[in-house]
């Protein structure tokens, strides 16, 4: 829905005016609102008609009684218009059709489709913040036909009441939503575990179903139907209940549930809101008579033709240039291929006076008709009267009378006023008396300044506060003439802000096609030019392509249209040239879904540049296929159409808002931004760089309220700069695949119509009889979904595929931006939630990151407060929570855990930010806190959250510590990185020291050890082995003490040594000579072994050629012989020590004496080596003890055995 649409800027966290927010028309006057307008959606078949009007004349009368009861006899509906569909039959129609011309003010009712969540729940559509009106309130035919739903929901008066203190007045509903992870349906108090969430003037009797767990969307409560006659409040909360008949107020409200109302309207009650509302404030609209009929009277129009009076400057500043040139070409262009046909178009052209060029006439369907209506419009020269004797206010009361004379009255009418603007400022008079002649007749003013000459145009008060006073918006096209001559730019923006304006009156894609791709290709390179966009599933019907030109000549002979299928178009023979608006058209019907690609030869000069368009209408609906759907819309507008906007002001801040639906299905999860380009050229010439930001769908409860919904937003960002002009444009695209169409899962009923005759008498709401027709208790069936809650409940969605749309919104004069803007505060959180994890005895906490100004930019740091309550805390006023975690970017879902020390109750905790300049943000709704004493039984894990992350620090004496510090400082970081690399330096010169030092000693001290094995002395220990070698790295562990003898002492602090190492010398030599007699080769002498080589307890082996390991069996304590497998390249093998009481080890003369591969581990299971390897200990009689030799079975010193019987050297005694 446009802004011309609505007309008026409904506003999100933004301020303003209420006069400038609410719809222009609908006014409260003597306790009776007039002006109400109801919508049926144009998609209707008449076949509703009898239920549709007749149901709108039950609800819409119950409704109006229970409106004078609930604002205390101080309002009513007084009159109705209904305004049918134009293809409606009268003869279908209990009630009489009048054909007029449509109401100016916004419908407050619509009544369309289902929901696709909400099914047939009546709900209102509400963007702005506490305070402000909503969009529209949406029924369906089945909810005013089916009577069924009076008592699944309740009343439908008291429904539509409801939905008119949201529509109205900026309230919210007062009961918790199932599921919802802000407005829950029960909450805590301190004397219930779970109490439900709402708004009454006493406890309300009741059951809830069985459930675990009362977050669960199963566990819902119901109000007993015979013991809560005392319910008189509230409306928002309780309106199925047979005596609710109030909303509460300051005596009467609960501050402290987490509904919508609190958090949003800060706490304050239903009934304070509205007193500060324009209806009441000021002590307007006191209450009235008691018995006074409040009856609405209800009137049936049929739409007539929408009626457009093109009024255009005639003076000598068209005649500059190409100016009147490219004017003529775009009104042109409108009058051929823009303005549906069936609607009325006129021309009136005005310099000191005003004339009627083209008088109120039909479009023609056929485009020879069209081309001959507009070539009729407008004169093919200027006049030339000065500028300054210009008369616009003639030119507007020429336009008025031609709508007033053409027989449907000028109400409905729309001007769209092109002019080069006021050449002064104009008096309040002038905006006065301009009033009087336009808007205070119903007509529709949209201002297209043209062309605009300043080269840095400031805003200014002139014909643009027309767009303010009518509720459209205003347009601008910046000049830009080259000497003699003017750039084709000018007119492809012309007809650009003239589609813009259709747009605003016409948001049907039926009527008036979608714009899917614009793009610009300068000229002077003489190169193809080639681009793609996209025809979603939606789309197709008919596809225009569009190529604008300066001159025929800038386009080459090629023009290709590629299909998605890559099968290229034959383009030359459907190609329509027409040189009255500068423009090449090739129309493709029912084309196919998916990317296209164009190529175009492009032959522009340097100065020029080669547009394309794309526009495309839905595809003809197909009921055999299940991806069928709406076309995908997107309108746009702002919060405030207050000229000009002060960027500085931070009580009254603008929001930009961007609605993508498909039908009336949500589309969510697109990409959605919006851009600001300034009008006018910088120091260089050159254009601005515009302002793109983001909007927003994610529910942050400030600029949008509610996820998913479809509604994309965020305030207009804080532009440091001297007032300017902007053009604000929005584009939506698919966001790489991600963006989904709400469907609907609800299965379709078939409903049960009220039987109304043809004599059907309305129902008469005497204030003096209402409370008997509302004491009837009705079914109410709490299951039924309905809205709004934080978030839209879907469940299901189909992909739209690759989409694209833009729109532009018109123009934005800013001003205060000169000067710092400091001053501006961080957006308010509205989305604050916490969880309990009270096994852990933590809270984590939920939020969406607000900005540094408003939503734009990373705020410095957080403020956190707690209290017992709800309304104090609100207001900042409680204990404080010394330190929080750091801002994240704006709009960013932020986490934090927290230990929580107070078991005495239930508390409210708020947030607010800080920006970097120490401005800080308003108070956050409040979160609900309760911890449970932790189980006894259960360890609390104090190391981090099941839900949030990792805590330190303990519980305060506040009863809240955080984890996390504040961000360090420079300072800080610098510290830490001195005393870092500090003690790394440290570590280095240890490292020195070991190697320089501790290695010296080790080889000095191994070395020694060597020489006393040379040359041993007669104090060595017993088995003549350094027991701290270094090769004695393998290390078996002791035998249990009680395997070892008795009386045999047990040797501690040095390692138990093989049976080799603890043989003196003599014994060894005796041994080898034993078992190899003539190993010896002649000639062959040991001495001549080097032996620099020390022996470290085992014998050296090269590395070259490792030995295989060689089985000894000892004698263990317990009597078990045990084999030492030594590996004769290994280090040490560790054993017991040798005692003379028992029997020396056995030495296999039989193993071979080749060397083999070493394995690479010492087995740890002894092995026999007799009669081949077999696994496991072999237990014998102790043996005699040998005199063995050491020949047989070493080699030593560098002396590599060789296979095949290769010689050996023999060694004396020495050389061991």
């Amino acid at each position: 829905m446009g802004m011309g649409e609505e007309g008026y800027a409904g506003g999100g966290g933004g301020g303003g005016d209420y006069n400038t927010l609410l719809p222009q028309g609908l006014q409260l006057l003597n306790n009776g609102y007039d002006g109400v307008v109801v919508k049926v959606d144009d998609h209707l078949p008449d076949t509703w008609c009898n239920s549709v009007l007749l149901g709108l004349e039950v609800v819409l009368a119950r409704a109006s009684s229970v409106l004078y009861r609930a604002t205390r006899r101080r309002a009513y509906f007084r009159s109705v218009t209904v305004v049918v569909p134009a293809h409606w039959s009268p003869t279908r129609c209990p009630r009489p059709l009048n054909a007029t011309a449509v109401p100016t003010t916004p419908p407050a009712i619509t009544v369309t489709r289902p929901h696709p969540v909400y099914a047939h729940t009546p709900w209102t559509l509400q963007v702005g913040g506490c305070g402000r009106p909503g969009r529209s309130i949406y029924l369906t035919p089945q909810y005013l036909a089916d009577r069924n739903f009076s008592d699944t929901l309740g009343d439908p008066g008291r429904v539509l009441v409801q939905e008119w203190a949201k529509y109205r007045w900026g309230v919210f509903e007062e009961y918790g939503h199932p599921d919802d992870p802000l407005y829950p349906a029960f909450h805590r108090t301190a004397t219930h575990a779970h109490t439900p969430t709402g708004c009454s003037n006493i406890p309300v009797h009741g059951s809830t179903s069985a459930c675990d767990d009362y977050r669960e969307s199963s566990c819902r409560f119901t109000p007993s139907a015979g013991n809560n006659d005392g319910v008189t409040s509230s409306l928002m909360y309780l309106h199925h209940l047979p005596h609710v008949t109030q909303f509460c107020d300051a005596a009467t409200h609960r501050s402290s549930p987490p509904t919508k109302h609190n958090a949003l309207c800060t706490h304050r009650s239903v009934w304070d809101v509205l007193l500060q509302h324009p209806d009441f404030s000021n002590n307007s609209n006191l209450g009235g008579e008691a018995t006074r009929d409040v009856t609405p009277t209800l009137t049936f129009v049929r739409p007539a033709p929408t009626r457009y009076v093109i009024v255009v400057e005639d003076t000598t500043i068209m005649n500059v240039q190409k100016r009147w040139e490219y004017l003529r070409k775009a009104v042109r262009k409108l009058l051929v291929y823009d303005v549906p046909a069936g609607s009325e178009v006129g021309v009136v052209l005005f310099d000191q006076t005003s004339y009627v060029k083209l008088p109120l006439t039909p479009t023609p369907s056929t485009l020879d008709e069209r081309q001959r209506l507009a070539t009729a419009s407008m004169p093919r020269n200027p006049s030339t009267i000065p500028q300054s004797q210009k008369c616009i206010i003639c030119g507007l009361e020429q336009a008025v009378r031609m709508l007033e004379n053409g027989g449907w009255g000028a109400a409905g009418g729309v001007i769209l006023l092109v002019t080069s603007g006021s050449p002064l400022p104009l008096t309040p008079y002038d905006v006065k008396q301009m009033g009087a002649a336009v808007t205070e007749r119903g007509v529709k003013v949209v201002p297209i300044i043209y062309p605009v000459t300043d080269r840095n145009p400031k805003p200014t008060s002139g014909v643009e506060k027309l767009a303010q006073l009518s509720g459209t918006q205003s347009f601008a096209v910046l000049d830009e003439g080259i000497g003699s001559d003017s750039k084709v730019s000018m007119m492809v923006c012309l007809m650009d802000a003239l589609y813009a304006a259709l747009r605003l009156f016409i948001p049907d894609a039926e009527q008036l096609p979608l714009l899917v791709h614009k793009k610009e290709f300068p000229g002077g390179i003489m190169s193809i030019s080639q681009g793609t966009f996209n025809i979603d599933e939606s789309l197709g019907g008919e596809v225009r392509f569009a190529l604008t030109y300066y001159a025929l000549g800038h386009v080459g002979n090629m023009v290709n249209l590629i299909n998605p299928h890559g099968l290229m178009l034959e383009t030359l023979h459907i190609q329509e040239e027409d040189g009255d608006v500068n423009s090449i058209f090739v129309t493709v019907r029912n084309a196919m879904p998916g990317v296209w690609t164009y190529r175009v030869e492009n032959r522009a000069d340097s100065h020029q540049s080669l547009y394309v368009r794309v526009l495309a209408t839905p595809r003809a609906a197909n009921i055999s296929s299940i991806t069928n759907a709406d076309a995908i819309t997107l309108n746009a507008w702002t919060s405030n159409t207050a000229s000009p906007i002060n960027v500085s002001d931070t009580e009254n801040p603008v929001v930009v808002y961007a609605q993508v639906w498909s039908g009336g299905a949500p589309v969510v999860s697109a990409k959605v931004e919006a851009s600001l380009q300034r009008l006018g050229v910088n120091s260089t010439g050159s254009r601005y760089a515009p302002t793109n930001f983001l909007l927003f769908d994610n529910g942050n409860g400030d600029s949008d309220l509610t996820r998913n919904d479809g509604v994309y937003s965020r305030y207009l960002p804080p532009i440091e700069a001297p007032a300017a002009r902007y053009i604000l444009t929005v584009s939506l695209t698919d966001n790489s695949g991600s963006a989904q169409i709400v469907i609907s899962t609800h299965t379709p009923i078939a409903p049960r119509p009220r039987l109304f005759s043809g004599s059907h008498l309305p129902y008469s709401g005497h204030v003096g009889t209402v409370g008997a027709h509302y004491t009837r208790t009705h079914t109410y069936n709490p299951a039924w979904p309905r809205c709004c809650g934080s978030v839209v409940p879907y469940t299901t969605g189909r992909p739209t595929g690759q989409l694209y749309r833009t729109i532009t919104v018109g123009v934005l004069d800013l001003d205060g931006g000169l000067h710092s803007l400091a001053h501006i505060p961080p957006s308010r959180i509205a989305d604050l939630r916490a969880e309990i994890n009270g096994a852990a005895q933590q809270v984590t906490f939920y939020w969406t990151a607000p900005g540094d100004r408003r939503d734009h930019g990373t705020a410095m740091q957080y403020e956190v407060v707690y209290s017992k309550v709800a309304a104090d805390t609100g207001r900042g006023t409680g204990e404080t929570a010394s330190e929080w975690t750091t801002p994240n970017r704006v709009g960013i879902a932020s986490v934090h855990t927290v230990r929580w020390g107070r078991h005495d109750g239930v508390y409210y905790v708020a947030i607010r930010a800080v920006s970097r300049t120490g401005v800080r943000g308003p108070w956050s709704n409040t979160a609900e806190v309760f911890m449970p004493h932790a189980p006894t039984t259960t360890e609390i894990n104090t190391r981090g959250s099941t839900q949030g992350g990792a805590v330190g620090g303990t519980v305060g004496e506040l009863g809240v510590t955080t984890p996390q510090p504040n961000p360090l400082s420079t300072r800080n970081i610098l510290a830490i990185v001195g005393v870092a690399c500090g003690i790394l330096v440290v570590i280095l010169i240890m490292a020195v020291y070991y190697l320089l030092v501790v290695t010296r000693r080790r080889r000095h001290h191994q070395e020694k050890k060597a020489i006393e094995v040379l040359e041993p002395v007669a104090t060595t220990t017993p088995g003549g082995c350094d027991t701290d070698s270094e090769t004695d790295s393998i290390t078996k562990p002791p035998p249990p003490p009680e395997a070892m003898v008795v009386g045999e002492a047990e040797v501690t602090g040095k390692r138990a040594m093989s049976p080799i190492q603890s043989w003196p010398a003599s014994t060894l030599l005796a041994e080898h000579e034993r078992r190899h007699p003539h190993d010896a080769p002649d000639g062959g002498e040991g001495g001549e072994l080097a032996l620099h080589q020390p022996d470290l307890g085992v014998p050296y082996m090269p590395t070259v050629h490792p030995a295989p390991p060689h089985p000894f069996y000892y004698h263990t304590p317990n009597g078990h012989y045990i084999e030492d497998n030594l590996p004769m390249d290994s280090g040490s093998m560790i054993s017991t020590q040798p005692s003379e009481s028992l029997p020396v080890y056995k030495v296999d003369s039989n193993t071979s004496d080749n060397l083999r591969q070493a394995p690479s581990s010492v087995s740890a299971t002894p092995v026999s080596w007799e009669g081949g390897r077999r696994s496991g200990p072999m237990k014998v009689p102790p043996p005699t003890p040998p005199k063995p030799t050491l020949s047989a079975h070493l080699t030593l010193g560098g002396v590599a055995a060789t296979p095949m019987g290769a010689e050996r050297k023999r060694r004396n005694v020495t050389q061991v």
